[in-house]
């Protein structure tokens, strides 16, 4: 078979004046999005955490699963509407690529301000890297994040619940009805309320990246006419996958005891009041280093502003999508629908999925016939010195126009 393949805490909307600095001229609206889902969750076997000590024994249980299935007690039907707090921006004056929007779907640990860092922008925002070569773009805080509904967290924040939330933001968005079946937050203007992109890049970053390839594995079953109706192009970030199996042990594996997590609640009862039974944080900034950061003495590496920066935004996740996710990867499988390119973007030392080293853990040719056999191209590229948090390193936006000149060669 011929293809082509290459390596190649809630605290309010504004941040520490500080770590402010000019970004390029945007129009962005701030919008509350009704998602309406009907999908199926899984009643997993597994201990409460309403405290501190029941988190660290969470942590324990979990650790020490053997498989997924081995917890799967059951089904839960899920027909609610949550309410989804999203971002969309447009390049100040329209050009070719205004109508490719870029959709992006953050990981553990954050909410959608991952991808619009405030200190130094040009440097480390994502957003502003994608605006300022024309594109537009949303980002939206998962359920159970941001401002976001934080509803249940064993039953209802699981993994399949945000794949389908991505799929009807998707729908939403390509129906150009984004805005106006929603509440407007901030001031709109007319280009933000008539927008209707003609592409979608769906973005993804770890746990986001997870829920991007959950949403590409069901290219083709939606009912949709309009074809592609869910990507037309992926780069997936923070999630480096050679086989399914091992990648769902990695996720399950003594890995977890390294986030040092508390319940959200009791570690800081203002902060994250709204997080009840089951919602996990990363207790301190050491954690958050290992888990995201890299320093390195060569390319890449971190300023420590970045690390506050990361510590004082960082957002609780919840024990479903932790037990949910290693059973959505296990079930990855090809899906000849989906035609478009798609990117698999890396720190070079990521500690979550390489355990330091991403070097040689990884056969794009798998990859490619496995997965996506239909793909224009899929490729591997290593980010130079950098760990997971890929939008912290000093050297991130020489990897956000490494992403965007792959797109670029497919029209996109």
């Amino acid at each position: 078979m011929r293809y082509t393949a290459t390596i190649a805490v809630l605290v309010g909307l504004v941040l520490e004046t500080s770590w402010a600095s000019p970004a390029t001229k945007r129009q962005c609206i701030d919008i509350q999005v009704p998602v309406k889902i009907a999908t199926t969750a899984t009643k997993w076997l597994q201990p409460r955490v309403d405290n501190t000590i029941d988190a660290a024994e969470w942590v324990l249980n979990f650790t020490t699963w053997t498989s997924p299935a081995d917890r799967a007690i059951g089904t839960i039907n899920i027909n609610q509407t949550f309410k989804i707090s999203g971002k969309l921006c447009l390049p100040q004056s329209p050009g070719p690529r205004s109508k490719i929007l870029h959709l992006a779907t953050h990981g553990v640990g954050f909410d959608k301000r991952y991808w619009d860092v405030e200190i130094n922008p040009k440097e480390y925002s994502y957003v502003e890297s994608v605006l300022s070569a024309g594109y537009s773009i949303f980002t939206y805080d998962r359920l159970g994040t941001g401002l976001s509904d934080k509803p249940d967290a064993y039953d209802i924040v699981q993994t399949s619940v945000q794949i389908e939330i991505l799929k009807q933001l998707t729908i939403l968005a390509r129906s150009g009805k984004l805005v106006s079946s929603s509440k407007r937050i901030t001031k709109s203007t007319p280009a933000l309320d008539k927008f209707l992109p003609e592409k979608i890049i769906q973005v993804g970053h770890s746990f986001g990246s997870i829920t991007v390839a959950g949403l590409i594995s069901q290219e083709g079953q939606t009912s949709e006419t309009t074809t592609p109706a869910l990507a037309d192009g992926a780069i997936l970030t923070g999630f480096l996958i050679s086989d399914p199996i091992k990648a769902a042990q990695i996720g399950m594996g003594p890995g977890v005891a390294g986030w040092g997590f508390e319940h959200a609640r009791s570690f800081d009862p203002v902060a994250f009041a709204d997080r009840r039974s089951g919602y996990l944080v990363q207790a301190t900034k050491s954690s958050v280093h290992v888990n995201f950061f890299k320093q390195s003495k060569g390319k890449g590496g971190f300023e420590p502003r970045l690390l506050d920066y990361s510590y004082k935004t960082r957002q609780p996740n919840t024990v479903g999508e932790f037990v949910s996710f290693p059973s959505i990867v296990a079930g990855l499988q090809a899906n000849r629908k989906f035609t478009g390119p798609i990117q698999f973007m890396i720190g070079e030392h990521d500690y979550a999925f390489c355990r330091g080293d991403c070097k040689g853990t990884y056969d794009v040719g798998w990859l490619k016939q496995t997965l996506y056999p239909e793909s224009k191209e899929v490729q591997v590229y290593l980010q130079p010195g950098t760990g997971h948090g890929l939008t912290f390193g000093r050297n991130a936006s020489e990897g956000y126009n490494v992403s965007l000149g792959f797109l670029g060669k497919f029209g996109l």
